[in-house]
């Protein structure tokens, strides 16, 4: 009997031990990952050949304890080098494991091959080719509780790989991740019920099945192994266990096995892997949409397994959630009494199947924390599942659409804010684009678990197009809180997507996906009105211009010329774009690339109407001083006052919630202020009466 270490994926250490002990193997201790056995060559032969849930099986060679390099190099001595393979064999050494003193992996793996050709060396005067590709002999290093461990790995390549798949797909599942899923769903106490993958990928779920139910060993087509040029290998015996499990292949099992997917490339992939892994036969692929497709099979038992898609991205989160609630809804009309088993990374999503599990086990998929959850089918004809989720929301979310968008239509616009946190558990905005959806959420509260944010955020995600009737691909996602600087207008995404909306008789190009903010304050709507009644005949300065909607709203209303004021220049170009869509010929106007107080300190020019709507604080990298306006604000607004002309006004707005006017500073200024914030606040913000503030300013007669 030796010892060895047999190493898996987190989260498969006892369903491996299961597997070790039907190979006939009683002397197992569980570990992170792996499982330590006693067994006998023949029984480690068996599970690299057989196991479907093992990533390798290390032979332990030496052990004892390590402090420095010292002790790891003598260790790594007391194995008989020359006995364990020929200098014409190649070599490599893996280390996993820290001390205090062995504290780079690199240099101990570099100590463990020291040792090992030194001794080489010594015996025989040569010593073995050392090649981290594809080496005929792979050693392995492991610091475990001060103790270094120094194995000989008789797998070789990984065993969770079979063979059979060429191409893993988009979504890659370690073949003895879905071996173990296979194994949890318990399909294989009855393989001759049907078996469904309705997100079937490249197929790994329904081949392992189909493999396991027809006894098909793991690694029946792998022709290299570690131990192959290993001297204390027994060819005969190997063979022997090899011919054993071969005899016991059920070739012609019939199995009711059945895959789905909306990808035409992956189903592609699917069949050839299929093919590869010589079930082909037994396993159904058909191009077909899980939310809808109707299998027509009936069957009082069965069982549905799957990977659906994670939703990784923010992006992604909208359409994964619609899909988890739709999923579950089909098959609970189909399949009503039949097993579910899921794996999925999208932990939250699971509560969108409406469906209480019986068991769930927490795995690891590469870098990716699972878990797999079995559930009983329950059957439902019910069509409106979206009814019954976060009805508060959807009963004041449609309450609100019906008030703002009669108002919208009144105020000649179609975009337009329908939800503004008006329930606390739901704690986000929601502005409509024309037949899009933005949906802003704000920081939550530190005292209220994440899980429960994500779970309320997800809730508006699904109902909020439901209640609207719009395309849920036409929603986008932020997340709304405190910016320092010009975070507000950092890229959030890469998708370059415009789309046109109507303000006022004014068009504007608004970007949904990739800025925080879209190119078009909303709040701002009453305020760009203001600005096209009073701008016939006037030359208009707009400062910290942005995308420039404020100034083609002046052109509209009859502005002789206007200078739009911004540092990016990509903000101007983006007016100068709006300019243009609104028929406004660009060369008749002014647009500066500088920032709004450099402007104001170089510019020698009047201007009979100024609007200013500075940042709350900017620190851009382009400037030699940084920006507050509650401390700057005095100061710019009496640059701006010596450049109106008689009779000028300067109107001036920011959305800093704490800010404080200076109103003994402008009097002193020769200033007068008038607060129209409450003048100037459109209908759709109503409820947010503190979102900003803002100030005509004219000069004090006397």
């Amino acid at each position: 009997m030796a010892k060895f270490l047999v190493t898996t994926s987190k989260g498969l250490e006892n369903l491996l031990e299961q597997e070790l002990t039907s190979f006939g193997i009683s002397e197992i201790k569980l570990s992170v990952s792996c499982v330590w056995i006693e067994a006998s060559l023949e029984q480690a032969y068996r599970i690299c050949y057989m196991s479907r849930l093992a990533n390798r099986v290390l032979l332990e060679l030496a052990v004892g304890p390590c402090k420095d390099k010292k002790d790891l190099y003598a260790i790594t001595q007391q194995v008989d080098w020359p006995m364990q393979f020929k200098d014409s064999a190649s070599l490599s050494v893996d280390f996993n494991g820290v001390t205090q003193t062995l504290r780079n992996t690199q240099f101990s793996a570099q100590v463990v091959k020291d040792a090992i050709v030194d001794q080489f060396n010594d015996e025989i005067g040569r010593r073995p080719d050392v090649s981290r590709q594809n080496a005929d002999i792979k050693i392995q290093g492991r610091l475990i509780k001060q103790q270094a461990h120094i194995f000989i790995d008789l797998s070789g390549q990984s065993l969770h790989q079979r063979g059979y798949r060429i191409d893993a797909g988009r979504a890659p599942l370690k073949e003895n991740l879905a071996a173990a899923v296979v194994m949890r769903s318990g399909w294989l106490d009855d393989p001759n019920v049907p078996l469904v993958d309705y997100f079937c990928g490249s197929g790994t779920l329904l081949i392992e099945a189909a493999q396991m139910a027809r006894k098909i060993p793991a690694q029946r087509e792998r022709r290299s192994w570690g131990f192959d040029k290993w001297l204390g290998h027994n060819h005969k015996q190997f063979s022997a266990i090899k011919d054993e499990y071969d005899s016991l292949i059920e070739s012609d099992k019939p199995l009711k096995i059945f895959g789905f997917d909306n990808n035409h490339h992956e189903l592609k992939t699917a069949r050839q892997n299929a093919m590869d892994a010589l079930v082909d036969d037994c396993i159904h692929f058909e191009t077909a949409d899980a939310r809808y497709k109707l299998l027509g099979l009936k069957s009082e038992n069965g069982q549905v397994i799957s990977n659906p898609p994670y939703g990784e991205r923010l992006a992604d989160q909208i359409e994964t959630a619609n899909l988890y609630l739709d999923f579950a809804q089909n098959i609970k009309r189909q399949h009503g009494g039949w097993r579910l088993t899921l794996i999925t990374s999208s932990v939250d999503q699971l509560r969108l199947l409406k469906l209480q599990a019986d068991k769930k086990y927490k795995v690891r998929n590469a870098t990716l924390d699972c878990v797999i959850a079995n559930y009983q089918i329950e059957a439902t004809d019910d069509q409106k599942v979206r009814e019954g989720i976060a009805t508060e929301f959807q009963n004041r979310l449609k309450k609100n659409f019906k008030q703002v968008s009669k108002l919208a239509r009144k105020a000649d616009t179609d975009c337009y804010r329908v939800y503004d946190a008006d329930l606390p558990n739901y704690n986000v905005a929601i502005d409509i684009y024309q037949d899009h959806l933005v949906i802003q959420e704000y920081a939550a509260p530190k005292n209220i678990a994440l899980e429960k944010t994500q779970a309320r955020l997800q809730d508006v995600l699904i109902t909020a197009p439901w209640v609207l009737d719009m395309d849920p691909n036409k929603v986008s996602l932020k997340v709304r809180q405190r910016q320092k600087g010009s975070q507000q207008y950092t890229k959030r995404d890469e998708r370059g997507e415009f789309i046109v909306v109507n303000e006022n008789k004014a068009q504007f190009y608004v970007n949904l996906y990739d800025y925080l903010d879209t190119g078009l304050f909303l709040d701002h709507r009453d305020m760009r009105a203001l600005i096209q009644k009073e701008s016939q005949d006037k030359k208009v300065l707009n400062l910290f211009s942005y995308t420039c909607s404020v100034s083609v709203h002046a052109v509209l209303g009859g502005a002789t010329q206007v200078t739009s004021v911004d540092l990016s220049k990509k903000y101007l170009e983006w007016g100068e774009r709006n300019f243009e869509l609104n028929n406004i010929k660009t060369a008749w106007h002014q647009f500066v690339a500088m920032d709004g107080i450099e402007y104001l300190r170089r510019n020698r020019e009047k201007f009979d109407l100024i609007f200013i709507d500075p940042p709350s604080f900017s620190n851009s990298k382009k400037l030699d001083h940084d920006f507050d306006v509650q401390r700057d604000h005095l100061a710019m607004l009496e640059m701006a006052k010596k450049q109106l002309n008689p009779g000028g006004t300067i109107y001036f707005s920011n959305n800093l919630r704490s800010f404080k006017l200076d109103e003994a500073g402008l009097a002193e200024a020769g200033l007068v202020a008038k607060d129209l914030s409450k003048q100037t606040l459109p209908f759709d913000f109503k409820r947010r009466a503190n979102i900003r503030q803002v100030f005509k300013l004219s000069e004090k007669t006397a």
